[in-house]
């Protein structure tokens, strides 16, 4: 019988610091990419426990630095929001939180929220295969803005339409009365003209 010992602690050693190494490296790129988006961003694993956010989800949500940390459950981070963040398009606190501790399937969820009256967020979630969830939050501010901007045009314009088809309706009335008045004063002087000339043509037959 051979027995055969190697000492591979060095090679074990090595592959784990490779290992992590490389593990640090992927949360690092991971990390810089969620920070240069222009969304807020934060991901939830099966328990609804924070696993990975970005510094913009904070700034967007009016969030204290110390109620993002890993670990940090979907419920108490829902609770500390501030209470100007107004839930709107049929979708409230409640229903939200429902849909984070759902033990079912996660259907894609979208709906605004308001941050007092400066602000308006467009929130979505999305369930992921492992059961985990992902929200990312956007700033829609000014396309809110430019749409109830040009709404309020839109209002504006078919008032104006409106007004100028009662004067364009009032002129023709006008127009209408106006021939009418010409008609009647002209069938009058026609006829005050007519009665002289009957007048005579009957002194000629009588004559």
């Amino acid at each position: 019988t051979v027995v055969l010992q190697t000492d591979v602690t060095d090679i074990i050693r090595l592959e784990r610091q490779e290992h992590r190494r490389l593990r640090d490296k992927q949360a690092r790129m991971i990390r810089a990419t969620l920070d240069h988006l222009n969304q807020g961003v934060c991901i939830f694993d099966e328990n609804a426990q924070l696993v990975g956010w970005n510094q913009k989800l904070g700034a967007l949500l009016s969030l204290p630095v110390q109620r993002l940390h890993l670990g940090a459950r979907f419920g108490g981070i829902l609770d500390h929001l501030d209470s100007d963040i107004v839930f709107t398009r049929g979708m409230d606190r409640k229903d939200f939180r429902a849909w984070a501790q759902s033990a079912g399937p996660r259907t894609p969820i979208s709906f605004e929220v308001r941050r007092g009256d400066v602000m308006t967020l467009h929130i979505f979630g999305r369930a992921m295969p492992d059961r985990g969830f992902v929200i990312s939050c956007t700033d829609v501010t000014a396309e809110r803005e430019a749409a109830q901007k040009l709404y309020e045009m839109n209002e504006i314009l078919e008032q104006r339409v409106m007004e100028r088809t009662l004067e364009l309706e009032d002129a023709l009335s006008a127009a209408e009365r106006a021939n009418a008045s010409k008609s009647r004063f002209v069938a009058a002087a026609s006829h005050d003209l007519l009665q002289p000339l009957s007048a005579a043509k009957l002194f000629i037959s009588s004559l």
